[in-house]
């Protein structure tokens, strides 16, 4: 992903710099630096932005990509990275 892929999966999430860089335990700080093009995430990070931006252009129509956002978020509440990276990786494509 290139900086302006980063900022455009951050934007389609809703979330702002600080949100988007605690999901992934670094600061708004370091997500802008992405964004910019100064820094690059880590191989991990970099994995699942990928497979997060993937998820959500598979997403058919706007309900479904929130419902998609919504479990997101479920996931990251309840266990963090982990439950982050289960969620990405694991979840049935055909929901």
């Amino acid at each position: 992903m290139n900086p302006e892929d980063i900022k455009q999966l951050r934007e389609e999430l809703g979330w702002s710099l600080a949100k988007f860089g605690k999901y992934f335990g670094v600061t708004a700080q370091a997500v802008l630096k992405w964004e910019r093009g100064t820094a690059l995430p880590n191989d991990f990070t970099m994995a699942a932005m990928i497979q997060l931006n993937r998820r959500l252009d598979e997403a058919k129509g706007e309900n479904q990509k929130q419902q998609f956002i919504n479990g997101l978020k479920q996931a990251l509440l309840t266990g963090g990275v982990i439950a982050l990276l289960t969620f990405l990786f694991n979840q049935d494509e055909s929901s």
